[in-house]
């Protein structure tokens, strides 16, 4: 619940209100609030930090809390509810759906909306894209496949992630600097949908995405010990986004992070907990991805064996793969192990503790 961590004047209107919620809710936070600054005065409300004093003319709230969304839209004339996903993304990017019963409460907060809100919607998860039915507010969709209003394609990955936002016919390129993954262009295109609704130059909020800097944990790549590149997804994990984040090193390419080009690419991965009796078969199917992108696997945690099974299986030699049973052991060999060059994909669930890898390889403030 928030409602312990904020303080306001009871009487204070916003602007508009802008409710965040789903799957990506932090990263589209997170990536609103960095371009909206420089139109407005923003406040905003995460789940995961206090705030404690909310002012100014827009409010974003990241939220599953649905009581908590519509008590703050009695704030303002101009509510916005964003609606990320509420399932995982499968990793073809193809239609999926959440399951309709999670929703069950989005409805309804979606049914009192005012015909002068915003409705703002994931096209390409057909669960929450059918949700347009049932308001009189405005709809403005966003995602990967035909149809939707703002629609990325043209996708290239260098030091950064370079694509175009497609807006009825108007074509604006988008460069994400050091940021990579799908969630990350979800949250981008998002923020596209809101500017629009809020009246702003879709030139300008591409020229400010520039400038965002995502969520330590969130596919982020950052600079290491010796030289070398973080691929920081240590946040979080499931199959699905283990397999994104793998592809996404193999994507990259060496010579854009260098002069010389040189190193390795090294896959540290850890246990990805609740699949529960698909254990076994989802950690061997991310080893062999593994085969396909990195010269060096770490194994972490006693799930992550599997996945050397599965690197094994496809034909990784066993000289390559090394298996640890906490991120303590594991950061302790690679700051040995790492050197010049090397690109290190750091990827596992919450409860394995990934980020202790991250924050003892990388360098300094970021």
């Amino acid at each position: 619940m928030l409602r312990d961590f904020y303080i306001f004047n009871p009487l204070k209107k916003f602007t508009s209100v802008i409710a965040v919620t789903g799957q990506n809710k932090a990263t589209t936070s997170q990536a609103l609030y960095c371009v909206l600054r420089n139109f407005f005065k923003v406040s905003i409300l995460k789940e995961k930090k206090r705030t404690f004093f909310l002012k100014g003319d827009i409010l974003i709230i990241e939220s599953n809390d649905f009581q908590e969304i519509k008590k703050f839209f009695k704030k303002t004339t101009m509510p916005i509810l964003v609606v990320t996903a509420f399932s995982e993304i499968p990793p073809d990017i193809d239609f999926f759906a959440s399951p309709p019963s999670r929703l069950e409460k989005v409805i309804k907060l979606v049914r009192d909306l005012p015909s002068i809100g915003f409705l703002v919607l994931n096209f390409d998860d057909g669960t929450v894209r059918d949700i347009k039915e049932e308001t009189v507010a405005n709809v403005l969709t966003f995602g990967f496949k035909e149809n939707a209003d703002f629609r990325a394609t043209d996708i290239k990955l260098d030091g950064g992630t370079n694509f175009k936002i497609n807006y009825k016919g108007n074509i604006v390129p988008v460069w994400l600097n050091k940021i990579f993954g799908r969630e990350q262009i979800y949250s981008a295109l998002a923020v596209a949908a809101v500017g629009k609704a809020l009246k702003l130059n879709l030139v300008k909020i591409s020229g400010l995405l520039k400038h965002y800097r995502s969520l330590p944990g969130k596919m982020r790549l950052i600079e290491g010990i010796n030289q070398t590149w973080i691929l920081d997804d240590a946040e979080s994990a499931t199959a699905f986004s283990m397999i994104e984040a793998l592809s996404v090193l193999g994507e990259i390419r060496l010579e854009d992070l260098s002069d010389e080009g040189s190193g390795r690419k090294i896959a540290v991965l850890g246990d990805v907990i609740g699949i529960g009796k698909y254990t076994l078969e989802a950690h061997e199917t991310i080893g062999e991805k593994v085969v396909e992108v990195a010269d060096l696997l770490v194994c972490v945690g006693p799930r992550a064996k599997f996945i050397a099974q599965g690197a094994v299986s496809k034909g990784m030699s066993h000289q390559k793969i090394y298996e640890f049973y906490n991120s303590e052991e594991a950061a302790d060999f690679l700051k040995k192990e790492l050197r010049k060059g090397d690109l290190v994909l750091i990827d596992g669930s919450q409860e394995m503790k990934m980020e202790i890898i991250v924050n003892q390889l990388k360098t300094g403030a970021e």
